[in-house]
């Protein structure tokens, strides 16, 4: 079954290279399913796909699960090998990461009512780059069972054409355990295994006996990120005490500014500090968890942290 999947998505890869003579690129994010995307996309490369340029794009939020995060940018630097294969990464202009944002500009925690970090961490950098190249195929890892939602919003279809963009979705009618069968059975473009996208996913790849391989609901990403189940993300306790924090602080009309209606706006100067604070405490404890400039990132908010105290005496 998983061999007539993997037969089915190189030939749609196939096929899609000999209709569009265009770059090609590709979503990488470092999980499972970017993961299987990606080596699809070499194996039909290597059996014949008539694409000649493939750009691999890694937003990086600099607040990624850090052991993905460690582990994209290592497969990144093992596509080079490839002539054909450009690894890129792409970020947030400046001052339009996460930390600064929040401390900065007092943006409160993202919420399914404003969620600002996707666009500005992961969309516009991702659409920057790709406006360079103009018309491409795009690879996607979509998966139509992630979901019910997924499926009606998805559907099955493995390609999809508009205007400026092909994209290419050889993983569609993939199962969630296509996939881990895949990466277990098959090595990395450079020879390595997958065994480290198996100790991500945890429990869900049946490192614990009671829970069968892809039938929990793992989620990467952001550990910072507000958005998602807590207990979905496998991170500290460090960690996890920032996201619930964020959240709070966002949700206390005493650290928003209140606008002439009495509706909630920006964090107030208290707010930022309490964010500054918590961040500050999380990087001393655990820099690995931060892609920042480590050195930079902590004279940044102790510098902010000392203005803020001193325009608070001030008043």
């Amino acid at each position: 079954m998983l061999e007539s999947r993997v037969q089915e998505s190189i030939k749609i890869l196939k096929n899609a290279s000999r209709s569009y003579s265009l770059p090609w690129a590709l979503g990488f994010s470092g999980g499972k399913d970017s993961t299987t995307a990606l080596s699809l996309t070499i194996k039909a490369k290597e059996e014949g796909a008539e694409f000649s340029k493939l750009y691999v794009l890694y937003a990086d939020t600099m607040l990624e699960h850090h052991f993905l995060r460690k582990k994209s940018l290592e497969a990144l630097e093992s596509l080079k090998a490839f002539e054909w294969v450009e690894p890129v990464v792409v970020k947030a202009k400046e001052g339009n990461d996460f930390i600064s944002m929040m401390v900065d500009k007092g943006y409160p925690a993202p919420s399914i009512f404003n969620r600002w970090c996707m666009a500005r961490l992961k969309i516009y950098p991702v659409h920057r780059f790709l406006r360079q190249i103009g018309k491409r195929v795009m690879v996607l890892g979509v998966r139509s069972d992630e979901s019910s939602r997924r499926k009606a919003t998805v559907g099955t279809e493995p390609l999809i054409v508009k205007r400026n963009e092909i994209d290419v979705r050889p993983l569609v009618k993939w199962t969630k355990f296509d996939v881990f069968e895949y990466l277990l059975n098959e090595k990395r473009w450079d020879g390595e295994s997958f065994d480290y996208v198996f100790e991500l996913y945890g429990e869900e790849c049946g490192f614990n006996p009671d829970v069968p391989c892809g039938t929990s609901d793992t989620r990467f990403g952001c550990w910072v990120c507000t958005l998602v189940n807590q207990e979905k993300m496998p991170v500290s306790e460090t960690l996890k005490k920032v996201r619930t924090s964020l959240k709070e602080i966002s949700s206390k009309r005493e650290y928003r500014i209140i606008d002439e209606n009495g509706n909630p706006r920006r964090l107030n100067l208290e707010g930022r500090k309490k964010v500054a604070e918590l961040f500050l405490e999380a990087l001393e404890k655990e820099p690995e968890a931060f892609g920042y400039d480590i050195g930079a990132l902590k004279n940044k908010l102790e510098t902010f942290l000392k203005d803020a105290r001193e325009k608070t005496l001030s008043l």
